[in-house]
């Protein structure tokens, strides 16, 4: 319904300019925060550009970035032993500590025999007992079989009773237990 009047364009209803602002902003409210989301994008890409730039035109910086690159690599963690290493390393802590044992008890051993020497002169008092039961063994053969017994009874109870006395004084503290 729009007349011409005397060949002019109609004129322009308040209503008609309203619906057209509300769609200019309908359109701008829909393309505005993709404009404003690119515009950022574009701006932070642009910054990180130029401070990366500058960076990397700084002298400290790069002697910085250098000095990290030669750094030495991180150390290399070992794989987890499988069943048969930790196995293995069992067995050899065992012989290894069983080994270390057997030096202990032979350096004991020879500590004890070498302090029995000292002590107790076993050499002397084998070689009196040999001689003495020697020639009584030999007395004993040349005599009659009545001496023989005599000599016998003789030297068993001569043993029994310096065993007994032996024990005795030992009991009484007046001897030394053998070390």
């Amino acid at each position: 319904m729009t007349a011409t009047l005397n060949g002019k364009p109609p004129r322009k209803q308040l209503g008609d300019q309203l619906d057209r602002l509300d769609s200019i902003i309908d359109l701008l409210a829909d393309a505005l925060p993709q404009a404003v989301a690119d515009a950022c994008k574009e701006g932070a890409k642009q910054a990180l550009k130029e401070a990366l730039m500058e960076l990397l035109a700084n002298p400290e910086v790069r002697a910085l970035l250098a000095a990290r690159s030669t750094a030495p690599p991180p150390p290399v963690v070992p794989p987890k032993p499988t069943w048969w290493a930790r196995l293995k390393a069992k067995v050899k802590a065992v012989r290894d500590a069983a080994a270390e044992r057997a030096t202990a008890a032979v350096a004991a051993v020879a500590h004890t025999a070498r302090l029995l020497a000292a002590v107790f002169p076993v050499r002397r008092i084998a070689l009196v007992a040999a001689v003495v039961g020697l020639t009584v063994g030999v007395v004993s053969l040349v005599c009659p079989p009545l001496v023989a017994a005599a000599v016998s009874a003789v030297g068993g109870a001569v043993t029994a009773a310096a065993a007994q006395a032996t024990g005795v004084l030992r009991r009484n503290g007046l001897l030394a237990h053998p070390a």
